[in-house]
Formats: C-alpha cells, structure tokens, sequence
C-alpha cells in the first residue's frame, strides 16, 4: 500500500533535503541575487548624484519634449467615417441644377 504525502515519514524525508541538498542552492541564489541588487544599487546612486550636478550646473538645454499629439480632426472608427462620408455627401448636394 502505497504512503500518503502527509505522512510523518514522508515529510521528514522532504524536510531533509530541503535542509541539506536544496538549501545550498538556495544560499548561492540569495547570494547572487544580493551582488545584482548592490551593484544595481550602486549604478542608480551614480545616475542621481550625476543627476543632481546637472540640475546644480544649470542643467542642459537639450531636453526633448514629448511631441503633442493632435486630438483634433476625424477620428479613425467606423462611426466618425460614416459621418464624414455623409457629410461629403451633403455637401455634394448643395449645388445647384439648370
């Protein structure tokens, strides 16, 4: 008969690998993880204080500004196309016959 997950052998043999062979594993991928985050750290220090000098100096004026995007005009969906061709239409018939 086969043992249930949860019995008491079962999760001493778990607890014990867990203990032993995974946690080595584990503590090097906290390591690493730890030198990523110092030296990532490290780097954005760098940029604020080269950030804040720029600002102190006068800042540069080559800033680029977001270009404006124009909100006015058709919009592109079927209904304000429908619209603009019944427009064109009305204008169309507003000449005048002989």
């Amino acid at each position: 008969m086969a043992k249930s997950l949860r019995s008491k052998s079962k999760l001493q043999a778990k607890s014990l690998k867990r203990k032993g062979e995974f946690q080595n594993f584990v503590d090097e991928r906290n390591k690493r993880i730890a030198e990523k985050l110092q030296k990532e750290t490290a780097e954005q220090e760098v940029k604020k204080k080269k950030a804040k000098e720029d600002k102190q100096d006068g800042g540069s004026m080559d800033v680029d500004q977001p270009k404006k995007v124009s909100t006015s005009g058709w919009r592109d969906s079927n209904s304000q196309r429908y619209k603009q061709s019944k427009l064109k239409n009305k204008v169309k018939k507003k000449t005048m016959k002989f």
